[in-house]
């Protein structure tokens, strides 16, 4: 019989190890798309500075995103991610070594034992002590292990590389939004301006209105003009106010902290850098690798799941000592030793389901791969076919600028000589002084399409962890 039980284990596991099949896990997985082998853009060849925002020499901004890298509270929650990641690695790759334990117990009983010289019954009293160290340990012969420990350690790679990904975000983020609060203060200067240009324009008007050279509507039209840039003021004041809350949510304080020492204009882009290929993405971008590895970090576990199928080895075995009373206890010895095989005969199939289950996530997340690329590429295409098109709206204002104040020069000209009226010149002031908060707003929005193509391409920060003062000033 015995031998009969031997026989029937040994063609089950024979048959199981015929029905199951390795698996290889792939490495360095290609993306699941056709990646162009250029842009279709024009590319610079200016070497892009590392980390990009160094190149607008703005000592300001470079402490801004240095002190947000740190204290910002998204950055600190994906700090929290990785070393949650870190912490299920450690739990996977524990599996990959023998697992040891201490016993100890002290055991006393009483047993009631009839006594038949004396016809009564006695209690006996016993004692029994152990100590013992166990151990045990799955011998991993079909890579079960050994896969989950693999794909453990790529997903804390991809959450490194997530958090690349929000710190190279935040720091666009940070940069938009600084570059942000100076057009809006350069527009509340340039309104402020305005204004002085139009009182004094008005002075003039009723001047010449006492002196019966100009209407009482000409003076009405002055002031209604302005009434306009006036009503304008609250309006940019509170736009500097909401985007100085948001860049101190951004750093961790309180919204209505101080920031202090805002430049006066916004500064000059430098020549557009060199932006590679396309495929210099897939090792650039975090956001990209991350996505990688989870495909390759899935692929592992379909790996750790076609192993799980066949039979499992595992060994056991402990030392220690017993006796009756402690005196007694290291004298004599205990050890065991055991090896087991187990495999499954029927699982209703479950873990055939798992196979496919896991696989089903690497399709997935393949697909996932290939969006994260189709995406990047599409984010500098768009960077850069922006950026050329504003440059050259920011370039065709600046010549409306100068037409536009010709035409105020002209008009001026006519009317104090009588050759016009002043609705000409009201309607040439009213172009120039749009034009001019026009080219305001277009050059913050070339620096902003700049910020979005440095930002499409990847790049690297110097990843260090702490905690900064969130309620200091910023210097």
């Amino acid at each position: 019989m015995k031998h009969d039980m031997i026989t029937l284990v040994g063609v089950l596991a024979a048959i199981m190890l015929a029905s199951c099949t390795f698996y290889k896990a792939r490495t360095d997985i290609a993306p699941p798309v056709d990646v162009p082998d250029s842009y279709t853009q024009e590319m610079g060849t200016t070497e892009l500075a590392d980390p990009w925002w160094k190149a607008f020499e703005d000592k300001q901004l470079n402490s801004l995103i240095e002190k947000v890298l740190v204290s910002n509270l998204s950055i600190q929650q994906a700090w929290a991610r990785l070393d949650q990641a870190e912490a299920s690695a450690g739990k996977a790759a524990s599996g990959r070594y023998p697992q040891i334990g201490l016993d100890a117990s002290t055991k006393r009983s009483r047993v009631y034992v009839s006594n038949a010289q004396t016809s009564t019954i006695d209690p006996v009293h016993t004692r029994q002590h152990s100590i013992s160290l166990a151990a045990s340990y799955e011998v991993d012969l079909w890579g079960r292990v050994s896969s989950l420990d693999k794909a453990a350690r790529i997903d804390l790679e991809a959450v490194r590389m997530d958090l690349d990904t929000m710190a190279m975000s935040m720091s666009a983020q940070v940069a938009q939004t600084w570059f942000s609060l100076i057009e809006q203060k350069s527009q509340l200067d340039l309104a402020r301006r305005q204004l002085d240009a139009g009182s004094t324009q008005l002075d003039l008007v009723e001047l010449r209105f006492s002196r019966g050279l100009a209407s009482a509507l000409d003076v009405y039209q002055q002031r209604l003009q302005l009434s306009g840039i006036s009503a304008q003021i609250p309006l940019i004041e509170a736009r500097i106010s909401l985007l100085a809350h948001q860049l101190n949510i951004l750093l961790g304080r309180p919204p209505a902290a101080a920031i202090d020492n805002i430049p006066e204009s916004l500064p000059e882009i430098w020549p557009r850098p060199a932006v590679g290929i396309p495929a210099d993405l897939v090792r650039k971008r975090p956001d990209v690798q991350a996505a990688r590895m989870r495909v390759e970090a899935a692929d592992q576990r379909v790996a750790s799941a076609v192993s799980d199928r066949f039979p499992k080895i595992s060994i056991s075995g402990s030392r220690g000592y017993g006796a009756e009373s402690f005196a007694d206890l290291f004298d004599r010895m205990i050890w065991s030793i055991t090896g087991s095989l187990a495999a499954t005969i029927y699982d209703g199939k479950a873990k055939s389901f798992e196979v496919k289950r896991s696989r089903a996530v690497v399709e997935e997340r393949l697909s996932a791969y290939g969006e994260v690329v189709l995406k990047a590429v599409t984010e500098v295409e768009d960077a850069l076919v922006q950026e050329e098109r504003q440059k050259e709206y920011v370039e065709r204002l600046e010549e409306q600028l100068g037409l536009a104040h010709d035409t105020l020069s002209e008009a001026r000209r006519a009317y104090i000589n009588g050759l016009g009226d002043y609705l000409a010149v009201l309607s040439a002031m009213n172009a120039l002084q749009q034009t001019q908060r026009e080219l305001l707003s277009a050059r913050y929005q070339l620096i902003s399409y700049r910020i979005q193509l440095c930002r499409s391409l990847g790049g690297t920060w110097d990843r260090q962890r702490g905690t900064s003062e969130k309620s200091g000033e910023m210097s």
